[in-house]
Formats: structure tokens, sequence, C-alpha cells
């Protein structure tokens, strides 16, 4: 039986970024030989099948909690550094645009208490008008009452570049790397875990959780269980029309309606993926489950909310969804909850993060889990994202 000093559990975004992370000189803790490092994938590496799907995720500063802003500005060196391990930019500076009922709390939070607090962070910003919105950012046909604001220093981060960084610089340094290869058992031996998979047993002295919405298939194994909403959402692209519309990330924050949320955001044309396009989302889902075994393929249906939001409301598309997708996700059934990061063994040797969307904080959250597994502590609050009694079922 081949034995490790770290098993990750979840081959995506985070779980390839605390493979890099463990590795990594200057980062808080003693680096890890890539040769006692194993991440186990239970599908095929750079899949569409969970959290990680998909070729963007915005990046941005405005959160209504302080802490989340804070969280972001620590990032900013470390995406720096993930940077210079490659040459493709893993993300473009187009500014980030929120508009819509300023009063209207979300999900991704709200107007009005995001501006509270980057005016209490000094993050800058610009306030904008319903007419200044659709004049300089190409949207139409808004309510009157609309209002909004732009951060400059928001962007569009490429997840297909980020994650072959993630994977690149921790395979360099040793890291084994085994796809296909679902955990099926977890049990301790004496001072060991003992983690098994359809193909072969594997011991190790710690363990990280990274496996999204799927979590609870591994915290089963510790006689746990968090309560969660699964999400699955739709994606798509819309043809440009006018090959001359630009638009930065963005996101609108509207009062629900008769079908749905009513919730949308969107992304400028990349380079990396359908050239000529622009990607366009629903921020609610099509299903909902308690477990994400009940998983179901979307509908024409399920895609026409945002096929109306673009013919409405945006300028120089086409309102024919086009290359769609569907992405997976986790939130914590505690409104007081955005994420989980936290030890799961009261001996200090299993960490989990799951819950929330995280792919702007990608190359952090991998160095607070090194620095859990490593040091059993961590230079970063996460006091936020404790796992608590009522957490669990």
């Amino acid at each position: 039986m081949k034995d490790y000093k770290v098993i990750i559990i979840g081959g995506g975004l985070i779980g390839l970024s605390t493979a890099y992370n463990l590795v990594k000189e200057y980062n808080g803790h003693p680096v890890i030989d890539g040769k006692d490092i194993l991440v186990l994938e239970k599908n095929e590496f750079f899949n569409d099948k969970g959290s990680s799907s998909g070729n963007t995720r915005q990046f941005r500063y405005q959160y209504t909690e302080k802490y989340m802003s804070d969280l972001v500005i620590r990032s900013i060196h470390d995406w720096e550094e993930l940077q210079k391990t490659t040459t493709t930019k893993l993300i473009e500076d187009v500014g980030s645009l929120w508009f819509g009922d300023p009063s209207l709390p979300t999900t991704e939070g709200g107007i009005n208490p995001a501006e509270k607090t980057m005016d209490q962070m000094g993050i800058p910003y610009k306030k904008l008008t319903k007419k200044q919105i659709e004049n300089w950012y190409q949207f139409k046909n808004l309510p009157e009452s609309y209002v909004g604001f732009f951060q400059k220093d928001g962007g569009a981060i490429n997840l297909p570049a980020t994650l072959n960084a993630f994977y690149s610089q921790a395979s360099v340094s040793g890291v084994q790397m085994k796809e296909n290869e679902e955990v099926i058992d977890i049990e301790k031996v004496n001072d060991k875990y003992i983690v098994k998979t359809g193909n072969q047993e594997y011991s190790t002295d710690k363990i990280f959780i990274a496996t999204g919405a799927y979590v609870n298939n591994t915290l089963k194994h510790f006689d746990k269980d968090l309560k969660l909403d699964i999400w699955d959402m739709v994606s798509a692209y819309f043809e440009k029309t006018d090959p001359n519309i630009k638009y930065p990330t963005w996101f609108a924050f509207q009062k629900e309606n008769d079908q749905n949320s009513n919730l949308y955001y969107g992304f400028p044309e990349i380079d990396w993926k359908y050239k000529n396009y622009i990607r366009v989302a629903p921020d609610y889902p099509f299903a909902q489950y308690d477990n994400p075994s009940e998983r179901r393929q979307p509908t024409e249906d399920d895609y026409k909310g945002t096929e109306e939001w673009v013919e409405e409301n945006m300028k120089g598309l086409d309102s024919k969804a086009q290359f769609k997708s569907t992405c997976i996700l986790a939130l914590p059934k505690n409104k007081d909850k955005l994420l989980y990061f936290d030890f799961v063994t009261d001996d200090n040797n299993v960490v989990l993060q799951s819950g929330g969307w995280s792919a702007k904080f990608a190359p952090t959250f991998g160095k607070i889990a090194s620095q859990l597994l490593v040091n059993g502590q961590t230079d970063y609050d996460i006091s936020h994202f404790t796992i608590e009694e009522e957490d669990l079922k």
C-alpha cells in the first residue's frame, strides 16, 4: 500500500490549487515533497461535471461582507504569484458592473451594502445612473429606478488556464495525479487514514476534501452530513450581431417575476473560447437538490429566461442561446454562511472546503488549505466559514 503525507480528494479548482500550494516555497508552511502528495479525481481532470466546469468566472472586489472583500484583496498577491508560472493571462482586466434595484438582497449581496463596504475599505468605484448604464455599457430598456456602479479592477478569470497552471506546477513538482478513481471508503487505522478507491488502497497522514457539491459523499465516511442546497445552473453564449459591442463582467439585481428569480450576470467576449460570442447566465438554479445524485439534464425551457433577458435588455446580440453548459455547486442552508472551510476530525488531520463561489479565491484557498494541513492553523481569518453543529444534519 502506497503511503502519502497528504491525499487530496477532488481534482477541481480548489483541490489542484492545494496541490500547487503544498509544494510552493515562501508559503507560510514547510514545503512537502511532491511525491508525498496524491490527488484523486473521480472523473477525468478538467471535466465539466462539477463546480469547475465552464470557461470563465468573475473576479470582483465588491461584497456585502467586509471580510470577503478583505479576502479578495489578500488574494491579489497569490494571483500574481500564479501568473508568474504561465504566459497566458489568468484574469482579463475588464472591470465589474453591478446595476439594478439598489435595495435588493441576493445570494451575491446587494448594491447598497456593497457600496458601503467599498467605502469603508477604500475600494474605488463610480456610481452610475440608469441612462449611463445604457449609454456606456450597451444595455437597454432598463427601469427608470435602476442605478449601479462600475468597479474598474474587476475582471474575467480564464478558468481553463488557471486549472492548467495549478495542475502543471504541481505535476512538475512530483505530485501524483490519479483520475477516474472515486473514493469509496475511508477509515482510521492507528494514526493513519486508509483511503480506498475502486482500484487501490492508499494510506495517508492528512486528507483535504475538495469535492464541491458532492462533499457529503465524502463526509459520510466521517459520519457527517452538511446541510446544503445543491444548485444546478445553466449558462450559454450569444452571438454578437454588432462586432463593436463590448461588455464588462456584470450582474443585474432585479426583483423576481412569475417565472424565476430574474437575476442575470455576464462576461465580455474572451479570446480563449467562442470568439464573437458573449456568455450570459442566470443566477438562479434550473433545478435544486438535496443530493447531487438527483441531477437531471436541463431542457430548452431552462434557457428561456436568459434568452428573453438578452432579447429585452442587451444590445448587439442574437438572443438564441448557443454553446450551452451546466455547473453544479453547493450553498450552505445556513444563510449566515457563504461557504465552509474547516477541520472535519478532532485530530485536525482532515480539512474541508465546500460551498459558495470560490474561483476568485482559488490560489488563496489552496494556500489556506495547505497551512491548515501542515501547520494546523492558518494566517487567514476563516472564522466565518467554520462548521457548527447547526450546519450538520
